[in-house]
């Protein structure tokens, strides 16, 4: 399993000793008792002043989630997904297959009559939308690109902002550039390059083809472990974690050797060292 680039930078107790210092003086039930009083003079305020503006008033609203929307009885199934962002939005008939990923701002949408499928290890990248629509495993499909009631197998590349039209298919292996257009109707035979718009055949996939698509889509399940263990934080962990990132920079040698023990803490991982550990900048290849 990947780990996760937020950790505990001091122990358990060391935290605890950190809040202990830091509360304010006097008991507990005080501070508590003058909180409950302050907010609830807030409310008051707040519903004058609503009073005041009448129907120009303002009311603030907690935002409905909307990652995975139930259309007619039928909700996404995720469950087995390695990452869904909190930004992309899936609605009705869709099924996230094992470890697959659906990436930042990304649409699935399985409300239009027929239910969009992503199969194992596949990945929707940022932007990208699909609509009715069979994604193969192992599949990359690129930021941008537009699927829409169409297929697409296993192994394959979608490229980035590229369209699939209605009715089209892309085969196993086959490979389609960025940008392209497949129009409605036309099918990428297994481990053919197409390009253009409208796309057409430009060449065959090579095992560079091949090999590369499998390591950036290992590179990416292994991101998104990344992604999944940081993105559906609450805002007590992000200010926890922001506080113990801050306190790593300031551990230097002079300030451990004021101390009356070396804490022997333990770095705190970062997104730089996790994508040098993972060989991301040693990738030769990146998706047509």
């Amino acid at each position: 399993t990947t780990r996760a680039l937020a950790s505990m930078s001091i122990p358990a107790y060391a935290r605890q000793n950190l809040a202990w210092a830091a509360r304010p003086p006097g008991p507990q039930s005080f501070w508590h008792a003058v909180g409950t009083a302050v907010r609830g003079i807030g409310r008051q305020i707040d519903a004058v002043g609503v009073g005041l503006q009448g129907d120009c008033a303002y009311h603030e609203k907690l935002v409905m989630p909307v990652t995975a929307v139930a259309v007619g009885g039928k909700a996404p199934a995720i469950a087995a997904a390695g990452f869904v962002a909190p930004s992309a939005n899936l609605v009705g008939d869709v099924s996230m297959g094992e470890g697959a990923t659906a990436w930042y701002a990304s649409l699935l949408r399985g409300d239009c009559g027929k239910p969009t499928s992503v199969g194992a290890g596949s990945q929707i990248g940022d932007r990208a939308t699909v609509t009715s629509s069979q994604i193969g495993a192992q599949t990359w499909i690129g930021a941008g690109a537009t699927l829409v009631d169409c297929s697409v197998g296993d192994g394959a590349s979608i490229g980035l902002g590229a369209t699939v039209c209605a009715g089209a298919s892309v085969a196993d292996g086959a490979v389609l550039t960025a940008g392209s257009v497949l129009p409605a109707g036309r099918a990428v035979p297994p481990k053919e390059v197409w390009g253009g718009s409208p796309a057409a055949k430009v060449g065959l996939a090579s095992e560079d083809d091949v090999e590369g698509l499998a390591a950036n889509v290992s590179l990416s399940a292994s991101l998104a472990a990344v992604h999944e263990a940081s993105a559906w934080k609450g805002l007590a962990s992000l200010e926890e974690e922001a506080a113990d990132y801050k306190r790593e920079g300031e551990r230097t040698p002079e300030s451990i050797a004021q101390m009356r023990y070396d804490p022997k803490w333990e770095p705190l991982p970062t997104l730089g060292k996790f994508l040098e550990d993972a060989g991301a900048h040693d990738l030769p290849y990146a998706p047509k």
